[in-house]
């Protein structure tokens, strides 16, 4: 714990600077003498921003600034009003700035700007739902499922190339992974998200974990004195038919905002996968199909109030509650001699389960102003607990083999299982400007308790009889602790921008096996240093360099050392001696114009478990799932990205990436000692504007994914095409949208793997084709009548 108390130390040891600050202030009125609301006041030194503002109703404005000349500019939508010479010395009273240009206030105002559907900043993605057809009716996952440079499949979302990433929304933790976090993420509905941001090299005030990166969901905001509210439908046609339907109400007024939404999705799945093992006197061909009955539902409330000027304060609920009523699962494993291809045997398995899971998340923040020169002490407060459990039943028959222990046997089983986590975390945040630096930094502490417990039942003789040795109960917890620090400031006329971070963060966890009697502890430190160098060359040309270390932790099943069978043939263990995989990875950049993004980038990944290992007995043809530190790796390449939007008929983007990837393995000859090649990926999105009122819109997106090297498998190409045709009634509030996703059938996965000498093929299908109808229906009211207008901190960050 010394190199964490020297950390504390550092961080709030912060050296005394002259910090004192003029404020400048005013009232703008037009020709008229009428007040002037919304005027956009901003102070430049140097042709650089040093603070901007809105003008409140009376037209009044205050801003503070460090002694020195400045130049004030004041301009309404796109008109220039006032520029005017500010030599600050003392605190200035401009009184009644009068402007000589008339201007057109209007009752309410709508801006039709076109933004575009994906961004590029320095260190982040942003992909603009509210600007994807595809998204209406949907849920946030078949949000992320077109996301750019994003893999979803049922238990995992990875970077393109990369790897599984963590999850925030609204710039805050979601505690969960695998399975549980995406009924979580289900229960979001696309119509109320804002934009997905795929943040390649966090900043040192998010958590390390997730070696690729991290990914935030933006939740919409309402407006300023405004409600609105909508309704949606959808149908969804694969090989059974499925739907959802879901409203939302938004309101603020004054100091007070209000929101909540909730949806309700009845589904029918079906998915397949085909698994051929090449051992060395038999081959395995195994087939699967798996249906899945679901219905879930939930429910998002959530309060804004700025109870002083100084501070606001705010809670919001989630809850989401899944029942899956029936699933069924089939396979067929048929063998064949590898030599002659004779038939050599059956196996046949079948199973059915039901399964039930609840989640409430909650969060409480707030928001203080201590001084007039912005400092913000942020602190959040949240709990999720997550409840689910599962009854399973499934059966194994073998028939007419001589190559495995049972030549021809039967086997039955029943399982339950349930799981509980809970996470509590607190963080407090403080933004700090000292002269031209902005300061960042916090602590946060995040406390985990997960209890699996799982009874067992051999059901073979026709009588229940509990199997002790396939009974579980598992309980982990796991403790973190987080400093950061960083600050950022402008130098070079305001044209290199230069920004360093450190976080430390501490963990302990201890798991404690109760069916084994088996407990294990650990406790670990590290840094993270961040770091983020660019240049503004002039307003279209900007160049970055950036580089970021992440760590990786096991969750608390790959550390249970317990065997969970799901056939005869196959079991997965945990490991207790598995440690966090570290990563570091650096990119430089260029952005010419907001519209053509390039640049290169290396990493480097240490102890790595990727998604697990499948390690092969050849003599018992058993197959172990478990996780091992088996994995170190280096990649490079480059990227581009293009977006055109010249014509009002044609929006088009293009993004292209390429990798070079060398693996080395730590448990040769279970796997190859090492893998090598190249990697790429290729995406566009198009939308086309079938009439000049833009009501009519048509288009498609395209994904395709290069073979390529990962995890010392080998992987096949793959590719998707979804397209749309949406069509928009009634000022744009009435949404019918017709959309086909996967129209060629590709596989999910594909992939060529040898371990212990043995060859295995896998592919599957876990987004199959499917058509969806969806309509939604906005409507509100965009003019509150209100006696005083209070903007936070928070709007007019947006607004600006």
């Amino acid at each position: 714990m010394r190199n964490f108390s020297t950390f504390l130390f550092c961080l709030f040891f912060v050296l005394q600077v002259d910090a004192q600050t003029f404020q400048l202030s005013g009232k703008i009125v037009s020709y008229e003498n009428n007040a002037i609301e919304f005027a956009n006041v901003v102070l430049f030194q140097n042709d650089a921003v040093i603070q901007a503002t809105l003008s409140d109703k009376e037209g009044k404005f205050k801003l503070n600034a460090p002694k020195g000349d400045y130049r004030l500019f004041v301009y309404f939508l796109r008109d220039t009003l006032l520029i005017k010479d500010i030599h600050l010395d003392k605190n200035i009273e401009l009184g009644t700035l009068q402007v000589e240009k008339q201007i057109r206030v209007l009752q309410e105002v709508v801006f039709e700007g076109k933004q575009n559907l994906i961004e590029r900043k320095a260190d982040r993605l942003v992909f603009n739902v509210t600007n994807l057809p595809t998204a209406d009716g949907g849920n946030l996952l078949d949000v992320l499922k077109a996301t750019p440079s994003l893999l979803v499949d049922n238990e995992n979302i990875a970077i393109i190339g990369k790897g599984s990433v963590m999850v925030m929304v609204n710039d805050r933790m979601v505690q969960l992974s695998g399975s549980e976090l995406m009924n979580y993420l289900k229960g979001f509905s696309a119509n109320d998200i804002q934009s997905v941001e795929v943040i390649t090299t966090p900043p040192a005030k998010y958590s390390a974990e997730g070696n690729s990166g991290l990914l935030n969901i933006v939740l919409k905001k309402t407006p300023n004195n405004t409600w609105n509210a909508s309704v949606f439908g959808n149908y969804t046609q694969t090989r059974f038919s499925a739907g959802s339907m879901g409203g939302s109400f938004n309101y603020r007024k004054n100091r007070f905002s209000f929101y909540t939404n909730a949806s309700y999705s009845p589904t029918k799945t079906y998915t397949n996968d085909e698994t051929t093992t090449h051992y060395p006197e038999i081959k395995w061909l195994s087939k699967g199909n798996h249906t899945h009955l679901s219905h879930a539902a939930s429910l998002r409330a959530g309060f804004d109030v700025d109870v002083t000027k100084k501070w606001s304060l705010g809670a919001m609920y989630m809850g989401n509650v899944g029942v899956s009523p029936k699933s069924v699962n089939e396979n067929k494993t048929t063998l064949f001699d590898a030599s002659t291809g004779a038939f050599s045997g059956l196996i046949e398995t079948a199973g059915q389960g039901k399964s039930h899971s609840f989640t409430h998340s909650a969060n409480l923040h707030s928001t203080i102003k201590a001084d007039t020169l912005g400092t913000l002490i942020n602190l959040d407060f949240d709990f999720i607990n997550y409840k689910a459990n599962n009854n399973n039943t499934f059966a194994s028959t073998t028939t007419n083999s001589p190559y495995i222990e049972v030549p021809n046997g039967f086997f039955r089983q029943n399982r339950l299982s349930d799981r509980n986590i809970t996470n509590y975390s607190g963080q407090i945040e403080v933004e700090q400007p000292i002269k031209k630096f902005q300061l960042n930094y916090g602590v946060r502490a995040s406390f985990s308790r997960t209890n699996n417990n799982i009874q067992v039942f051999d059901l073979s003789s026709g009588d229940t009889i509990e199997d002790v040795n396939q009974s579980n109960q598992f309980i982990y917890k796991e403790n973190t602790q987080a400093l950061w620090i960083s600050t950022n400031t402008h130098f070079g006329k305001e044209k290199w921008m230069i920004q360093i971070g450190l976080r430390g963060e501490s963990t302990q966890f201890i798991g404690n096996s109760v069916t084994m009697d088996t407990t294990f502890k650990k406790q670990y430190f590290e840094l993270f240093p961040t770091a983020y160098l660019s240049f503004n060359m002039n307003e279209k040309n900007v160049f970055y360099l950036e580089y970021g270390r992440r760590i990786a932790r096991p969750s608390f099943h790959q550390l249970n050392p317990f065997r969970s069978y799901s056939s005869p043939y196959y079991y997965f263990v945990g490991n207790p001696e598995l440690k966090p995989s570290i990563s570091n990875n650096v990119v430089l950049g260029y952005i010419f114009n907001n519209i053509f993004h390039t640049g290169i980038f290396f990493g480097r990944d240490k102890n790595d478990s990727g998604g697990g290992i499948v390690l092969i007995d050849t003599n018992g043809y058993t197959q172990v799932g478990t996780r091992l530190n088996y994995l170190d790796n280096y990649y490079f390449g480059a990227g581009v990205f293009y977006s055109f939007d010249k014509l009002k008929w044609w929006t088009s983007q293009i993004s292209i990436n390429a990798t070079y990837i060398k693996e080395f393995s730590k448990i040769y000859p279970y796997t190859p000692k090492t893998m090598e090649g190249f990697g790429a990926s290729f995406q566009t999105y198009n939308f086309f504007n079938l009439n000049k009122k833009r009501t009519i819109q048509l288009g498609f997106d395209f994904t395709y994914i290069l073979p390529g090297v990962n995890e010392l498998t080998y992987n096949y190409q793959r590719f998707r095409l979804n397209a749309f045709y949406k069509m928009l009634f009634f000022a744009h509030k009435l949404s019918i949208t017709l959309q086909a996703n996967n129209l060629l059938e590709e596989y999910t996965y594909n992939y060529r793997s040898e371990r212990s000498g043995i060859l295995v093929y896998s592919k599957g299908y876990n987004h199959p084709l499917h058509l969806r109808l969806s309509v939604s229906y906005n409507f509100g009211n965009r003019n509150i009548n209100v006696q005083q207008r209070q903007i936070s901190n928070e709007e007019e960050k947006g607004r600006l």
